[in-house]
């Protein structure tokens, strides 16, 4: 009954995967459209531990939005500090700033896409591939049973 829940997790994990990535597949050219890009200056640097004792690196990054307000933002990259690197977000939600364009999201979103898609196609098999090794399983030990008797 466990694997069941699990493979029934995966699969609502899956979809939703799936699902999310298909949405911002959707339409990536009206997303360009309405972004806007900025110059961002980097305001410092920090290493971050990661789970298995790897490491990565992220940046804090201000830039000012076409209003004239400033914001501030920490994204993982690699930038030094002072560096001025373009900043993309939506016109009036700031809080979307990110140093990656529309195009990398695009790769991001089909990525999540593919996984989902994945797991929702292969879960169920595996399932099936269980259940008929499980039959098979079944099959043999009635059959030394016959034969013992």
């Amino acid at each position: 009954m466990a694997v069941m829940t699990a493979v029934a997790f995966l699969v609502v994990l899956g979809y939703g995967f799936a699902r999310t990535g298909l949405d911002g597949l959707s339409n990536p050219s009206q997303g360009a459209a309405r972004e806007r890009s900025v110059d961002g200056v980097v305001l410092a640097k920090d290493r971050v531990s990661e789970p298995q004792g790897s490491s990565s690196t992220r940046i804090e990054v201000r830039f000012t939005t076409d209003a004239g307000t400033s914001y501030r933002f920490w994204e993982a990259g690699d930038a030094n500090i002072g560096d001025t690197i373009p900043v993309h977000y939506e016109p009036g939600r700031p809080e979307t700033a990110s140093t990656h364009s529309v195009t990398s999201n695009s790769i991001m979103f089909g990525i999540l896409a593919v996984s989902g898609l994945a797991l929702v196609l292969l879960m169920p098999l595996l399932v099936l591939r269980l259940g008929l090794e499980s039959l098979r399983h079944v099959g043999q030990a009635i059959r030394k049973r016959s034969a013992v008797g």
